[in-house]
């Protein structure tokens, strides 16, 4: 306990006295964790979601070893009068299953037009595809086509819905597997200029785009988007809020700096240590934004309310306490809080790791290097900086009537029908627990 109080009470001297060292070190151990980017790869494979010892995981894998590896690309075909055996349908259909073959890495394709029906006509079997040319104007071979299709197995249900309003063009690929992520993006994107295509060609009907490497492609369409947008606008909506609650560009700019390069340092940590980057570890630098965030407000707040007592005659040793000194004792002030709030958390997601699903894995060790690094640089690095920093804070009235202040004095005179009024809330809303589901 005596170790600790003394490193409270030194450690904000310290980081005033090496300021210039330290905001060295952290730059450029920084740049060094964030070059660790480079080596990041991003997971396309649905396969990921499973450990390497998982039954059915083995299992599929075992299946495949056996019978081939194959994934697939399905293109729903949608005529707005939900007739896919009507005339224009079977066109679209004819040439949506022609044009699929040019799919990059296709092996087969299966269609309700390319069907190879099988019928006896006396002492001879007949093989033959399902629809011809003659089907475009024959109404009655429309009909014998619809009836066939809903009463084969291998159509109904499965290219021809059994309503026969809806019907699809199932390509099968081989896909080599040496870039999954390449492979995948290429095949997603072709199949979407086929669609576009279809669609332009055919105004009266939608072509709707399903399948593993579309179900695959989407996840990392969305979470490449989220770190496209999400992240930069959570930054932005956060640097506009302390901005406007600080009042001060110099504690906005430092908060915001700290936060960077946290965020950074957890991902770039990530990318030496050869974690992949998938849909649930994407959302691991809005965690530490938001963790670096509370820590370095905590630290600055602090810093600036000792500041505004010393100006405004409030404190006890109004007057003689500097920017220096209140720095020192937002730091004594603040260590062990901060300390243990990042510990706490950084177990939290460290328990992620006794997951089954290694993403869920990957998110908690993202985090964890995010909030070790973010702890770090708010009591050496942001302390180092608002030294330099131009902090200032305008001498005012202790505002006895501020809403803060209202709000205080509120809960400290009905502090006992708020305690068992927030113990009947909880007990309400962990009664609902049961109605959650949980779904796949």
């Amino acid at each position: 306990m005596k170790l600790l109080r003394e490193i409270e009470s030194q450690l904000g001297n310290w980081a005033i006295m090496h300021r210039w060292p330290i905001i060295v070190a952290a730059i450029v151990l920084t740049g060094i964790a964030t070059s660790g980017t480079l080596l990041l790869e991003f997971s396309t494979d649905h396969r990921v979601y499973f450990s390497k010892n998982n039954p059915q995981l083995l299992e599929y894998q075992e299946m495949e070893d056996m019978y081939g590896k194959s994934d697939n690309v399905f293109f729903a075909i949608v005529p707005e009068d939900r007739d896919a055996t009507s005339a224009l349908a079977l066109k679209a259909t004819e040439w949506l299953t022609e044009r699929a073959w040019q799919t990059p890495f296709a092996s087969r394709v299966d269609s309700i037009t390319n069907f190879q029906h099988t019928e006896a006509d006396g002492d001879e079997i007949l093989v033959r595809e399902l629809v011809d040319e003659s089907a475009f104007s024959n109404a009655e071979e429309r009909s014998r086509i619809r009836e066939i299709a809903l009463a084969e197995p291998a159509l109904a249900g499965r290219l021809l819905a059994r309503d026969g309003g809806v019907s699809g063009v199932n390509v099968t690929l081989q896909l080599p597997g040496e870039d999954q992520m390449r492979e995948g993006a290429e095949v997603a994107e072709h199949s979407r200029k086929l669609a576009n295509e279809f669609r332009e060609r055919f105004p009266g009907i939608d072509v709707r785009l399903a399948g593993m490497v579309i179900f695959n492609q989407a996840f990392m369409d969305v979470s490449l988007d989220d770190l496209r947008t999400l992240i930069p606008v959570s930054f932005l909506a956060m640097a506009f809020m302390l901005l406007l609650l600080t009042r001060g560009f110099s504690g906005t700019f430092a908060i915001m700096l700290v936060v960077t390069m946290s965020v950074m340092t957890a991902v770039g940590i990530g990318g030496w240590v050869g974690l992949p980057m998938t849909s649930p570890s994407a959302v691991s630098p809005v965690v530490v934004l938001t963790v670096a965030i509370a820590n370095c407000v905590h630290i600055y707040s602090a810093v600036v309310n000792y500041m505004h007592d010393a100006v405004s005659g409030t404190s006890e040793n109004r007057g003689s306490r500097t920017r220096r000194d209140a720095i020192v004792e937002s730091i004594r002030v603040n260590l062990q809080p901060v300390f243990l709030s990042s510990l706490t958390t950084t177990l939290g997601f460290l328990s992620l790791n006794f997951s089954d699903s290694p993403p869920f894995r990957h998110l908690g060790t993202f985090v964890a290097f995010g909030v070790g690094a973010a702890f770090v640089l708010s009591v050496t690095f942001l302390p180092a900086l608002l030294s330099l920093l131009p902090v200032r804070v305008r001498a005012s009235l202790p505002r006895e009537n501020s809403l803060i202040v209202m709000f205080g004095k509120f809960v400290i005179r009905r502090s006992r029908q708020l305690l068992w009024g927030s113990v009947v809330s909880v007990v309400v809303l962990v009664a609902s627990i049961s109605q959650n589901e949980l779904t796949d």
